[in-house]
């Protein structure tokens, strides 16, 4: 007896082994993947259009960590005000004081700060010259997608071109200067529900000078949000993680 079960064990090792696979296998369920959709650029243009004009006016609670470089690394809870027309926000320090209030439209910004509580006007060619020295924000690119929700603004005279892959749509934005196109900016956008995940700023040259990422989407006034956004160039980089966004019914106006 014990001679043939030495004969045969290797055999009933491998019967063993299969069962044991098989009733693991059983207990796996595979996870549907999220299906792919199909869009021409005109219905894509149509989708950005309509969740622009949901997504206003908007309010939101939302931590700042920016990475400065050489100006050092800053950590700050702000409040977002935003409209179609203008975005505020304000920096608070741990009891709650204002750090500072900046407010931009579409020509021109504002800031209040601690140390100069009198505002300080100006255009916005000057507003990169301030951004992350006395505002640890960033540009006013990562302004704009904040402002918007994560919605691209495609509006003349922007000319927009599509490109579509397996995994994910790629969206161009140029503008004509001097007579040639200029790309300005190149988004991917995920297939399943056609988020912007990622955006590439170019300037007049064709250099990169910039990145925003958008993720942990949520539904928000049956829209998506990102409540991830970050912003990396020039060696430094902003990350705005949001607690609380909402969509009130306001007029518009930011007060």
């Amino acid at each position: 007896m014990n001679g043939m079960l030495s004969r045969y064990r290797p055999l009933l090792m491998g019967m063993a082994f299969f069962f044991f696979l098989a009733a693991c296998t059983k207990q796996i369920k595979p996870t549907p993947s999220t299906p792919k959709q199909d869009a021409t650029l005109e219905e894509l243009l149509s989708l950005y259009k309509q969740r622009l004009s949901r997504n206003t006016p908007m309010k939101a609670l939302m931590q700042v960590d920016a990475d400065l470089g050489a100006r050092g690394r800053h950590s700050i809870q702000s409040a977002v005000h935003a409209s179609k027309a203008a975005v505020q926000v304000r920096g608070f320090n741990l009891f709650g004081g204002t750090l500072f209030d900046l407010k931009v439209d579409a020509l021109s910004f504002s800031l209040k700060t601690a140390s100069e509580p009198m505002p300080f006007e100006a255009e916005l060619d000057f507003y990169e010259d301030l951004a992350g020295r006395q505002i640890p924000f960033g540009s006013l690119d990562l302004l704009r997608w904040v402002q918007r929700g994560g919605v691209p603004d495609t509006d003349f005279p922007k000319i927009p071109m599509l490109e579509k892959g397996e995994v994910f749509f790629t969206l161009y934005l140029f503008t004509v200067t001097q007579g040639r196109a200029v790309l300005e900016e190149k988004m991917f956008i995920e297939r399943s529900a056609f988020r912007v995940t990622r955006v590439e700023l170019f300037d007049v040259t064709g250099f990169r000078r910039g990145i925003i990422e958008l993720n942990d989407y949520r539904m928000i006034n049956g829209n998506p949000f990102p409540f991830s956004v970050k912003g990396t160039g020039r060696g430094e980089a902003i990350h705005l993680t949001f607690k609380e966004v909402s969509f009130p019914d306001l007029n518009g106006e930011i007060k």
